[in-house]
């Protein structure tokens, strides 16, 4: 099927107002959703590659390993539900019945993640993780999909947009301190003398919480939502889903320079941030040698930095161009870096258990939380500006495919990094199940190399591909000038 001609773009493109001020309500509903995400990215970021290598046994390669066949999966079906998404007709629209369809599937196979049976071997444990991961992913994928490319419709102003995502992302850290504060702070309480991170029905708990918790997401933002179904744009011409056409809605997108630039930035900073927060349990259990007291009081005192970037980020993104945040965002996690795990290295740091350890322990993570606010904010909103530059070009709106690009580059995060994570575990030898201080020198000094100068080096790649974007708020303004222009003929 040939794409449809610039004059056939969005039949519906006039219902909605040209540039509509949500109300603050409204957006918090649809921002709820991202708490889904913070679920699944809490989960594996922290608790996931503990409790397969140091709860249940599995070397941390093999365990990498199954992560990654779990992401392939993505790669395949993140294009496919985003295409389907863009050309499906319903009298709930195109986002909503995805959403409801992957929800409480995502939500079970959350519990089944730390549900693994007893008795079974290595290799039987492997397959369990394999076959909840994948299963996981693809329902994960059927809500988060559709749920980001409904973002990018609920406004076509270049600033409102900016207003939306950065709600969106002040919302998920927000639910990530909290979540990760809860479980260090109430799930994962020790007994006696044991460390509550190595105990197995701590994890069972927090399954569950997880479960519920997805189902109360998904279902706030999907109902919260579902007011302005009939104002939301549809296309024109529907294509019927098929190997074909969904491979020139790839190949479409991939001639768009600037959506290819962006996918790679986000790709190759996934990796870092990926990398840093599958391994952030073991760092500071046995690099900074932390309390689970000490972790509940880091991850409270988070929501200092993050309210800060809420009073921040209209500033910012009023005063700063889109690319610049980007490369500025990039340098600042360098920097933040470079003086934490290698001044410990050099021997600058106070030791640990002291006081003044902990506070600069606390300084660093509300550095990379305020980075990370502004930079998910950015991001989100250039995808936007993106699909109207796409529309522009080729005549067809294709939000959902890419928003899966963003959903596969979020998942990619977690995927790669939690492989490569093990990796490093396995290559620095570090012990499963060791309590903290038993830990020797010479393994927590590799890993001190690879999480401190190898990362800090690694990120001249995003700032790379950043630094060869080509967007502007003039032009996102002179590309809706014509959008609008040729709605307004048809």
């Amino acid at each position: 099927m040939s794409i449809p001609s610039a004059t056939m773009t969005r039949e519906t493109a006039t219902i909605m107002p040209p540039n509509p001020t949500n109300p603050l309500s409204f957006r918090l509903a649809y921002a709820s959703g991202t708490l889904t995400f913070v679920v699944k990215d809490v989960a594996f970021g922290a608790f996931v590659l503990f409790y397969y290598t140091s709860i249940q046994g599995v070397s941390g390669n093999l365990a990498g390993a199954v992560l990654l066949i779990a992401m392939t999966w993505d790669a395949i079906t993140d294009p496919i539900v985003g295409s389907i998404s863009d050309n499906l007709r319903t009298r709930w629209g195109r986002r909503h019945p995805m959403m409801v369809l992957g929800a409480l599937p995502m939500a079970i196979c959350m519990y089944l993640l730390f549900a693994v049976p007893e008795g079974l071997t290595e290799w039987q444990t492997l397959a369990w993780m394999l076959i909840v991961c994948v299963l996981l992913r693809t329902f994960f994928t059927l809500f988060s999909v559709p749920y980001l490319a409904l973002g990018a419709e609920l406004s076509e102003d270049y600033v409102e947009r900016t207003a939306i995502t950065g709600l969106r992302t002040v919302v998920h850290w927000l639910g990530a301190i909290l979540l990760t504060s809860a479980a260090w702070g109430f799930v994962f309480q020790g007994e006696g003398e044991l460390d509550g991170r190595l105990i197995e029905s701590n994890y069972h708990q927090f399954g569950m919480i997880a479960l519920v918790l997805v189902v109360l997401f998904a279902a706030t933002a999907t109902g919260g939502t579902s007011s302005r179904i009939q104002q939301l744009p549809i296309p024109a011409v529907r294509e019927r889903f098929s190997v074909g056409n969904l491979l020139r809605d790839i190949w479409s997108a991939l001639q768009n320079n600037n959506f290819r630039t962006l996918f790679f930035v986000l790709l190759t900073f996934g990796v870092f941030t990926g990398l840093f927060t599958a391994l952030t349990t073991h760092i500071n259990t046995y690099f900074w040698e932390l309390t689970t007291q000490q972790l509940f009081i880091q991850s409270m005192s988070s929501i200092i930095p993050t309210l800060l970037m809420i009073l921040a980020l209209a500033w910012l993104n009023a005063r700063v161009e889109k690319q610049v945040a980007l490369k500025l965002c990039i340098v600042l996690m360098v920097l933040n870096t470079l003086w934490f795990i290698p001044g410990r290295l050099l021997g600058w740091l106070p030791e640990n258990h002291t006081t003044s350890l902990f506070v600069l322990v606390v300084l660093h993570g509300y550095i990379n939380i305020a980075v990370l606010i502004w930079f998910g904010a950015v991001t989100a909103s250039l995808i936007a500006d993106i699909t109207d530059e796409q529309e522009l070009h080729s005549g067809k709106r294709q939000e959902g495919m890419f928003f899966a690009a963003q959903g596969f580059s979020i998942k990619f995060v977690t995927g790669i990094g939690t492989f490569a994570g093990g990796l490093v575990l396995s290559m620095t030898n570090m012990p499963a199940g060791a309590a903290p201080g038993t830990v020797e020198d010479s393994v927590l000094f590799n890993l001190g190399m690879v999480m401190g100068p190898g990362l800090a080096v690694f990120l001249a790649v995003p700032y790379f591909f950043a630094s060869r974007l080509r967007v502007s708020r003039a032009q996102h303004a002179s590309i809706r000038a014509e959008l609008d222009a040729r709605s307004a003929l048809n």
